[in-house]
């Protein structure tokens, strides 16, 4: 395109330019002329100013101007910021000055209200105008009356400067699309919309949505007393639960409602529901992420929090992280929210090497989040057996090589020896080792290696019921089976029921520990001397003993005779024979302990006890070894010599 330059005595220059050229483009081509401005049309044009619109091809006419030397030298004061600019400066400056487009420029950078100073033309341009509008939006009062009323520019004006909306005519001030981009520009411009907006419920809701502050006080207060309307609000910004009427966020119900959708708006609840630890458990359950927003005091609360997670499991996720630290709480706290939970929680959870470890304990299926670094620490992996073996198949496989780590893994948990190398599966000392270690392990191996006589026994020392894993043929051999229990009794919860039944095999169980009399066939249990062989050192195993054994007469004397405590077991009516008790007290006078009651209460069996045997007071019961009366019979009964010591009413009682 062709530039024309022209000055004030005619065309000064002509020059070639291109379409997208500025007038800080001419400025430059025309740098070796002194001029002030340049001029296309009837406006002043500025550095970044285009010369024509994009698109259009044509040629241009430029016009220079120079400034009078006085009015250039103040233009140089103003650039260089030696005046102090503002609206008084330029009420006392001549019209000239108040004309000139770049010093007024200057001031509005400075003051926008100074645009009440400048001359008209300046206040009808739009440029001028929005200069002073983005400093101060109440600057639109000075522009020339059509830019305010012009829609258009008026929307231009408030999304520089939403307070521009103060001084818009009425009826932009009840304009929609208007109080909307200057709301998104400034929230508290809305003070300055029509009243009938404020009032309007949809338009409420869409300031509510653009989350700019200042907005919410300024909607009508009806608004605020609609249930409806609030809960609304609260879906866009949840803090416009604070400005509902005070009966409507202190409902519960509303306000459990208004949580679930958006917890966010917890804080802003009437303040005896957020001092409600049952309220704030409800809403817990409604949405999880209630918890991030309790009281904080309430949120470091072990109990509450525990509670809260077994109303929501999911709200794990916003659990404070130093309550998570500890590990008591952790692993309580995953039990807690179950295993569901777990699936939601941050890749930052995970990174916590403690908080893995618990959460290994809590849900096999985190093996898979569990970062792989952990994988290669020994400690981690063999604290992590205990409850997930199946890690074993995440770690190094030269790990599953090393005999000393898997024998300390295989002592924590049987089942890894399932994850072993087939080289050290191979190995007879390894896994004899390994169900010395642990008998469990017995299970876990293969068929073939179940049928090896001194695996099994080794299995069996430490772990009698592990024989049932045995192979059936070495179970059913009783010559290996009588080996297995003199080794071990309680190899009797492993036998079979035909080794159970077989009066050798279980006489072997109960003389190497007797209470594995509780396993034995029925019938065996009704057998006299299996049962005296069972209790030979501990009376433990009485209570497994059939009971019509606990109605022969010689069983229980010879059962007595052991243990005193055997009578308690007796039927109830050799308790209270007489005779009977007398002669198990002949043979231990500790069975007076457990005699019936009513013999117990009879001050003449008592009497009659001590004179077959005057060392049996302190197993008189102790109510009546204080009866001065039967005091004195008892005394009766004992030699002068030993009267005060046998009498004395300090003598030790009995366990019963």
């Amino acid at each position: 395109m062709e530039v024309r330059v022209n000055g004030l005595a005619g065309q000064l220059c002509c020059m070639r330019g291109q379409s997208d050229w500025r007038a800080g483009d001419v400025k430059r081509a025309l740098e070796a002329i002194s001029f002030d401005s340049l001029i296309l049309g009837c406006s002043e044009l500025q550095d970044d100013d285009l010369l024509q619109d994009p698109g259009c091809v044509r040629d241009v006419d430029l016009t220079l101007v120079r400034r009078s030397a006085a009015h250039a030298e103040l233009l140089r004061l103003v650039r260089l910021g030696t005046q102090t600019l503002s609206r008084k400066w330029l009420a006392r400056m001549p019209e000239v000055v108040r004309g000139d487009s770049e010093i007024v420029r200057e001031v509005l950078r400075r003051d926008g209200v100074a645009l009440e100073h400048a001359t008209l033309e300046l206040k009808a341009n739009p440029e001028i105008v929005l200069e002073a509008v983005r400093r101060s939006g109440f600057a639109l009062e000075y522009a020339a009356a059509q830019l305010r009323n012009d829609r258009v520019f008026v929307l231009k004006a408030v999304q520089v400067n939403g307070f521009a909306l103060a001084r818009a005519s009425e009826a932009l001030q009840a304009d929609p699309e208007v109080v909307l981009a200057a709301i998104r520009e400034e929230g508290a411009a809305f003070e300055y919309a029509a009243d009938e907006l404020k009032s309007d419920a949809d338009f409420a809701l869409d300031i509510v949505a653009t989350g700019s502050t200042g907005v919410l006080e300024h909607i009508a207060q009806d608004l605020w007393e609609d249930p409806c309307f609030v809960l609304e609000a609260v879906k866009r910004l949840p803090s416009a639960l604070e400005y509902a009427q005070a009966d409507i966020r202190g409902e519960p119900t509303f306000v459990l409602e208004a949580v679930s959708k958006k917890p966010e708006a917890l804080p802003f609840a009437a303040k005896d529901l957020l001092e409600d630890p049952a309220f704030l458990l409800r809403a817990i359950a409604r949405n999880p992420a209630a918890l991030a927003h309790v009281d904080a005091d309430l949120a470091v609360e072990p109990a509450f929090v525990l509670t809260a997670l077994r109303c929501n499991g999911e709200a794990l996720r916003f659990v404070v992280p130093t309550l998570l630290k500890e590990a008591r709480f952790a692993q309580q706290a995953l039990a807690a929210a179950g295993p569901k939970a777990l699936s939601g929680m941050p890749d930052d959870f995970w990174q916590d090497r403690d908080l893995a470890q618990a959460a290994l304990r809590s849900d096999e299926a985190s093996v898979q989040r569990v970062p792989k670094k952990f994988w290669a620490d020994r400690d981690f992996v063999l604290k992590a057996v205990r409850w997930q073996p199946s890690i074993l198949n995440m770690i190094e496989p030269n790990l599953l090589k090393d005999k000393a780590f898997i024998l300390a893994a295989v002592q924590r948990n049987s089942l890894c020896i399932r994850y072993v190398s087939e080289e050290l599966l191979r190995n007879q000392s390894f896994v004899l080792e390994a169900v010395e270690v642990h008998g469990s392990v017995l299970k876990h191996l293969p068929s073939e290696m179940r049928t090896d006589r001194s695996l099994v026994l080794a299995a069996v020392l430490k772990t009698g019921f592990v024989l049932g894993f045995a192979d059936d043929e070495l179970r059913a051999d009783k010559g290996f089976v009588l080996d297995a229990v003199k080794t071990n009794g309680y190899c009797l919860i492993g036998a079979p029921d035909a080794m159970r039944q077989d009066r050798d095999v279980v006489l072997a169980a109960v003389r190497q520990q007797g209470q594995a009399l509780e396993f034995a066939a029925a019938e065996l249990r009704a057998d006299a001397e299996i049962a005296l062989a069972a209790t030979e050192t501990c009376p433990g195993p009485f209570v497994h003993v059939e009971a019509c054994l606990w109605a022969d007469r010689d069983f229980v004397l010879k059962a007595a005779k052991r243990h005193g405590c055997a009578l308690k077991h007796a039927d109830d009516t050799l308790r209270r024979n007489r005779m009977f008790v007398l002669a198990a007290f002949e043979l231990n006078p500790e069975c007076l302990c457990y005699a019936h009651p009513e013999l117990q209460s009879d001050r003449g069996f008592m009497i009659e006890c001590l004179m077959l045997n005057p060392e049996a007071l302190p197993f008189v019961p102790a109510a009546m070894r204080i009866d001065v009366s039967f005091a004195a019979a008892a005394a009766a009964t004992n030699p002068p010599a030993s009267q005060t010591a046998t009498l004395s009413c300090d003598a030790p009682s009995p366990s019963w």
